[in-house]
């Protein structure tokens, strides 16, 4: 089992270079990302920060994926410089096949009615049918969020997700285009409770954070 970190910021490595079982991957800095030379959709008021953020995460995972097709890579797990592996829960992925969510975020189908999917308890209804290890991801009701954490058996999976994106005219964020991929079922696993959970220290600096609003490491997604 190969276990990279796409790591962005310096400040952020410490605690993997302390276990030899992570491998940082050099991710795309934003600050080195100009939106304009890349043809991604946005609200119309997205700041360009947030555009270099979200493109350079994306080109950082891509970039990741296109490393497991070329090396010939196996038994993969991408994780963000936000995040920890369960390594004690690895086996748990001994026989699947296909991209697997091992860590992220339970949302609504329609991310605007995200609040009320939270507020008005479907979000715990939903995750309280939840089973330990493997589940399906049920389109119709929800999908999974985020990308801090996820399973990659083989390359033929890894071009699979290449070959998909964008799934539409215009580029979106690497979550966003992997929500595509749940709605042709393409996408449609996750391992509960998370295999992945978010760092606290580490997430609340990241823009993710405070877009969804967390509270907690989504040991429960």
């Amino acid at each position: 089992m190969r276990v990279f970190v796409v790591n962005a910021y310096p400040d952020r490595k410490e605690k993997y270079l302390k276990d030899k079982r992570y491998e940082l991957f050099q991710a795309v800095h934003w600050t080195d990302v100009d939106h304009r030379d890349h043809d991604y959709g946005f609200y119309h008021n997205a700041c360009d920060d947030h555009r270099n953020k979200v493109i350079a995460c994306s080109l950082s995972h891509k970039k990741l994926l296109l490393q497991i097709i070329q090396d010939g890579l196996e038994d993969v797990i991408i994780i963000e410089d936000d995040a920890l592996l369960d390594f004690d829960r690895l086996d748990e992925l001994k026989d699947i096949n296909e991209f697997c969510y091992i860590g992220g975020l339970v949302v609504s189908i329609v991310l605007k009615d995200n609040l009320n999917f939270i507020k008005d308890g479907t979000k715990d209804i939903y995750r309280g049918c939840f089973e330990e290890g493997l589940n399906q991801i049920q389109f119709d009701n929800f999908k999974i969020g985020q990308t801090c954490g996820y399973y990659i058996p083989n390359p033929k999976v890894a071009e699979m997700i290449l070959d998909n994106i964008p799934a539409r005219n215009k580029q979106k964020a690497i979550d966003v285009e992997y929500h595509f991929l749940q709605k042709k079922g393409l996408i449609n696993k996750f391992i509960y409770p998370a295999l992945v959970t978010l760092h606290i220290p580490d997430a609340k600096k990241g823009f993710t954070y405070s877009s969804y609003k967390l509270y907690d490491n989504q040991l429960h997604y």
